[in-house]
């Protein structure tokens, strides 16, 4: 088993911070890692919405499918994989700190079989990952440039 995580401060209201990161269509907006992301249930986003995550990492190209298992707005939301070559929970945590979000994800991942000699690996290459990405996302989030009009990657 593996975890990585990253701190962020981002200088937006909480309830906004919140929107944005649980929105899984944004995602691919600030993580390189993600080619394409969606929510395969209905609106709104709640215990028990699915979604489907193609990404690359290492070199190779990954689909997930995940659940919502926690959603409590604007705080806390956990993602658990239901599919994907790693058994992996997500979780989001956010709290307001006087005129910012302090946002708090970690991402727990149980290899098994062949891919749990490649555990340090691939906890290197998530958290190299984490910190670029939310790198970018609070650059995105202080911005207040709109997503659609960013590019991708």
């Amino acid at each position: 088993m593996f975890t990585c995580s990253v701190e962020i401060l981002v200088r937006r209201p909480l309830a906004e911070v919140f929107a944005f990161v649980e929105d899984a269509r944004k995602r691919p907006h600030w993580d390189p890692s993600v080619v394409s992301e969606e929510l395969t249930s209905p609106v709104p986003i709640g215990v028990g919405t699915t979604i489907r995550t193609r990404l690359r990492s290492m070199g190779r190209e990954y689909e997930y499918t995940w659940e919502v298992t926690e959603h409590r707005p604007p705080q806390r939301m956990v993602i658990t994989s239901r599919s994907g070559p790693v058994p992996t929970v997500l979780e989001f945590r956010l709290a307001r700190e006087d005129d910012a979000t302090r946002v708090v994800f970690t991402v727990t991942g149980r290899p098994a079989g062949p891919m749990r000699a490649l555990q340090p690996l691939v906890s290197r290459s998530t958290q190299r990952n984490l910190d670029r990405s939310f790198a970018r996302l609070k650059q995105l989030l202080e911005s207040g440039v709109p997503p659609e009009e960013e590019v991708a990657h």
